[in-house]
């Protein structure tokens, strides 16, 4: 028995969910994981945050454009959350991110016995 790609796309969708986002326009907008991005997408993902890994916390703030990018990218109503952040502090985009990267990590394998 063949899987078609609608269940596999779906499978993949719940195996790899992201995080809801409810904006305070009461739109909700989810937070793609990065795996459910087409290949451009998660190009551009992985190198925005791989800066943030050779970013001291006194530097933060000289992320937030990227930091933006990378929430508009991953968003599936770019749109919705853009408007959304237009007047958010430092601290909410780090939350955000912090939230979304613990929301939608990949499990790690399990540790063989042998």
């Amino acid at each position: 028995m063949a899987l078609s790609c609608a269940e596999m796309m779906a499978e993949a969708a719940a195996e790899y969910a992201g995080l809801d986002l409810e904006t305070r326009a009461g739109k909700t907008v989810q937070l793609r994981n990065i795996l459910m991005l087409p290949d451009e997408g998660l190009k551009a993902a992985r190198v925005i945050l791989g800066k943030f890994g050779e970013t001291g916390a006194e530097e933060l703030e000289e992320l937030v454009p990227q930091i933006r990018d990378l929430l508009l990218l991953v968003a599936d109503d770019p749109a919705a959350l853009k408007t959304e952040m237009e007047d958010w502090p430092l601290a909410v985009f780090v939350r955000t991110v912090g939230d979304w990267q613990e929301e939608t990590q990949v499990g790690e394998a399990p540790r063989s016995d042998s």
